[in-house]
């Protein structure tokens, strides 16, 4: 089942234009980790790569850092970055996704809401903020976040999917399938593995609509991409159970 806090750290598009960059001696620039051996960054994968080097840099060890939930470390090198290059988009989303694991979604928010309006093509953070914004029990203001990425990309399966949550929360199931039915039709025109998370989605619909069949084939087909995962293979049981 995919986590309310989706990891978008692999999730770049290649929209937007390139950052300004600025002179490599500007302050903020830490030489602690010169020497260190990061990950390379594609610059192609990313949204709005900084023609500034170090910056560059700065965004590696930072997201690096992020990978390994080395949270105070990412934060720090991802501000570098940004102090660097003020428009870098990318370290701005990545930096969002620290605040929100810390649980510091008011400056979360306010990161996301500087990448929009830095480059509002950039779907990353619409999406992060509509993570944000559901923590926070603000549901229609996540719901005008993904119809926003529709408009931007409407083959996007992401905010559908999104979209599907958000009433499967308040219990509209109807509108709820509608969304997760396109979600998975795009999941599998793009051979996406998280169409098993939509999966899981529409089998606790059936589930909570007592179609317990239906409900048992999709959570089994939801289980083949997620075989590890206790939640599904639970509510699994208890319908075998209901139907033995």
């Amino acid at each position: 089942m995919k986590k309310i806090v989706l990891l978008i750290i692999a999730f770049f598009l290649l929209f937007g234009c390139a950052s300004t960059g600025q002179n490599d001696s500007d302050p903020g620039y830490n030489t602690e980790y010169e020497s260190m051996d990061i990950k390379v960054i594609n610059p192609t994968a990313m949204v709005a790569p900084s023609k500034n080097e170090r910056a560059m840099r700065e965004y590696a060890i930072g997201t690096q850092f992020l990978y390994d939930n080395k949270l105070n470390d990412a934060e720090k090198h991802l501000k570098n970055a940004i102090n660097l290059d003020p428009v870098f988009v990318d370290a701005m989303d990545h930096l969002g996704m620290v605040y929100r694991r810390q649980n510091r979604l008011r400056e979360a928010e306010n990161i996301y809401l500087k990448s929009i309006e830095i480059n509002d093509k950039n779907k990353v953070p619409y999406q992060n903020l509509a993570v944000v914004y559901r923590l926070q029990n603000k549901l229609n203001e996540a719901l005008a976040l993904y119809q926003k990425m529709i408009e931007i990309d409407a083959k996007d399966p992401e905010p559908y999917y999104g979209i599907g949550e958000l009433f499967f929360i308040v219990g509209n199931y109807e509108n709820s399938m509608t969304y997760f039915d396109r979600a998975i039709e795009l999941y599998i025109s793009q051979k996406s593995p998280y169409v098993y998370d939509a999966y899981y989605y529409k089998g606790m619909i059936y589930y909570q609509q007592n179609r317990l069949d239906d409900a048992l084939k999709y959570l089994e087909e939801s289980q083949k991409g997620n075989p590890n995962n206790e939640t599904i293979k639970r509510t699994i049981d208890e319908i075998k159970n209901k139907r033995a």
